[in-house]
């Protein structure tokens, strides 16, 4: 390879200036081959790592990594010491990230088909594709739409939502079946209606005394799995020997079930019931009849012994904590079933120990995406169904696997004239594209991202850089969109940055300037801390406005109990999240912590039920639902 300096590297990884001969990026093409360094660049020597600070996206919780970097090659991720959000660790998902790099599977070049789902693809010159692209905008006009996923960089959403307003089509769709089924949407609904402050809750798990959790797996899979373990450390080592005292109500032992003091199983769909039983126990003024008791002990299968008790701890402890998890987020009560829990936090919301809503970074440029809802997410399939969408957009999202057929998004696509996938290897959603125009890994590219839920009261924004060459001639999405955005005129006097690091620099410091030494400082220090962060916690005013218990009934499941008798209960896995990461061999074969299975997917259920059923460990059975 030739001799690059470190300005030089930064340069090829953002390469992708427009060239209007018909509609082009240009790319440094130095890059041509992964081979080990014969003449390393300056600042590396072969055989001695070097270290990236950037941004994990596995999952929406932005993680900040470190990449070691040996001969020019990723060969371990690990937690940025300094990043609030995983303060030095990383989960099994983070660590896993280099396998989505270096996946084989990854398509090398833009690729089309003539007949969707055939999966009979034929490459394409990237500027052949942006051509293509650029005429398919040219005969949609406003007619276009965008479904993004969580996991997307902040960056894009911030382009991909200038870039639709200027053609004057609607926001992107901001949805997949991580933050779905972890209730964003919900929980930031029931924060706005109880704090009047909407956005993911934080929960200051190191200082509390006392916690319980109402399905929430938070070393699991819920929200930061990273963040919250490193709080979970804390809760359990706390000055003077203190050990926190934890206590799970779920339906079916999660991680979080394994490592708790107390485990409560209760009945699924009924553990806001539990939540507000204690709530009306722990409130002196609030009387609770035995009657009532007993109702609400039975409902949940509880023992209302057992709740009387379980409300004793909670009310004396100094700093108690209630979390909502995700097996509240999904039911049809969801936003009372959230309400039900945080009312139990009264005492110690925006206090040491208790919960908080993270206020947004100082800098006006940025913005937390809010996640979609399904509603918003069947908004588009209608408008698709109605012949409204001519051209869609997928970015970062799998809508075909995330959602249930019957919501008709396979169907919808039909009517759409042309389907562009942007995601590197080929999912379900991408074998139904007309054109896939394969954006480079996180670990190859720029980006940054407002973290939700942050930690210790700071507001950050996580910065993103490439860490490694790009392994493939392939222009990002960032770029594709400025270069496009040249060629309309609506957008041309919009999107007038030549390329997205032209543009997250912009955001981060404001428009370059010859000779303004202070802002290339704070560019290079976002680059070398892996983001931006205050060094104290801003103060808060997050108070509770409604102090009474949420009046709450149990969920309602459909199907016919006669003809459906069993709950299913869905969680998300630990090591194939949402199933994103099933692309990954190391996830794929790392025995899950509860259940030692690997390479498979399993259903469990009570033993005294599968021996009435005679079923035994190794069957195979099929579980169909309403």
């Amino acid at each position: 390879m030739k001799n690059f300096t470190r300005r030089d590297f930064l340069k090829v990884s953002a390469a992708g200036t427009a060239t209007m001969i018909l509609v082009g990026c240009e790319t440094d093409d130095s890059w041509e081959t992964l081979e080990p360094y014969v003449q390393a660049p300056e600042e590396q020597l072969p055989g001695l790592p070097s270290f990236y600070a950037t941004t994990c996206r596995q999952c929406p919780a932005g993680c900040g990594v470190v990449a070691r970097i040996v001969n020019g090659r990723a060969v371990l991720l690990e937690g940025n010491p300094e990043h609030p959000a995983s303060r030095g660790k990383l989960c099994a998902r983070g660590q896993a990230g280099p396998q989505l790099l270096y996946n084989p599977d990854r398509l090398p070049t833009p690729v089309q088909q003539s007949t969707r789902g055939s999966r009979e693809f034929e490459p394409v010159a990237n500027n052949a594709a942006l051509n293509m692209l650029l005429e398919k905008l040219q005969e949609a006009g406003s007619q276009i739409a965008v479904w993004m996923g969580t996991s997307s960089s902040g960056h894009l959403v911030d382009l991909f939502s200038r870039f639709t307003q200027a053609l004057a089509a609607p926001a992107p769709v901001h949805y997949d079946l991580y933050s779905s089924f972890n209730g964003y949407d919900v929980l930031a609904a029931a924060n706005g209606t109880l704090f009047g402050q909407a956005g993911l809750p934080t929960y200051d798990l190191g200082q509390a005394d006392v916690i319980f959790s109402f399905g929430a797996d938070f070393l699991g899979t819920w929200l930061s799995a990273t963040g919250y373990g490193v709080e979970y450390g804390a809760f359990r080592s706390q000055p003077y020997g203190k050990r926190g005292y934890l206590v799970q109500f779920e339906p079916r032992m999660s991680s979080t079930g394994a490592s708790a003091d107390r485990w409560v199983p209760v009945q699924p769909g009924t553990e806001a019931v539990a939540a507000q039983a204690i709530a009306r126990l722990v409130m002196a003024d609030n009387e609770f009849g035995t009657e009532e008791l007993e109702a609400a002990a039975e409902t949940c299968g509880i023992e209302a012994e057992t709740l009387q008790e379980l409300a004793g701890i909670f009310a004396s402890a100094e700093r108690p904590l209630a979390i909502p998890g995700s097996a509240l987020t999904g039911r049809d009560n969801a936003v009372s079933a959230v309400a039900a829990v945080q009312v139990l936090n009264q005492r110690t919301v925006g206090q040491p120990g208790g919960m908080n809503v993270i206020a947004g970074p100082e800098n006006t440029n940025f913005s937390v995406p809010a996640a979609s809802t399904l509603a918003d997410a069947k908004a588009l399939i209608d408008r698709m169904n109605a012949g409204e969408i001519k051209l869609l957009f997928i970015h970062g999202a799998n809508p075909v696997y995330d959602l249930p057929e019957d919501a008709g998004f396979l169907a919808a696509l039909e009517n759409v004239d042309t389907v562009v996938s942007f995601n590197s290897i080929v999912d379900e959603t991408s074998a139904y594209a007309d054109l896939i125009v394969p954006d480079r890994t996180y670990l190859e590219s720029w980006g940054y991202s407002v973290v939700t839920p942050s930690f210790g009261g700071l507001p950050v924004i996580s910065g993103q850089q490439p860490v490694v060459p790009p392994l493939y001639d392939l222009n990002t999405t960032g770029d594709i969109l400025l270069t496009l955005a040249k060629g309309l005129p609506e957008t041309s006097g919009v999107l007038t940055w030549a390329n997205e690091v032209e543009f997250i620099r912009e955001m981060l410091v404001g428009p370059e300037s010859s000779g303004d030494n202070a802002q290339a400082g704070q560019w290079a220090r976002f680059q070398q801390r892996g983001g931006w962060w205050p060094e104290t916690a801003p103060d808060t005013a997050l108070q509770l406005q409604d102090v009474e218990p949420v009046e709450i009934a149990p969920a309602v499941f459909q199907g016919n109990p006669d003809e459906y008798p069993y709950y299913l209960h869905l969680y998300l896995s630990v090591l194939l999240g949402d199933g994103s990461g099933a692309s990954q061999p190391w996830l794929q074969g790392s025995p899950d912590p509860m259940t030692t299975i690997s390479w498979q997917t399993w259903v469990e259920i009570n033993p005294s039920t599968a021996e009435r059923l005679e079923l035994h460990n190794g069957d195979v059975v099929r579980v169909t639902s309403e």
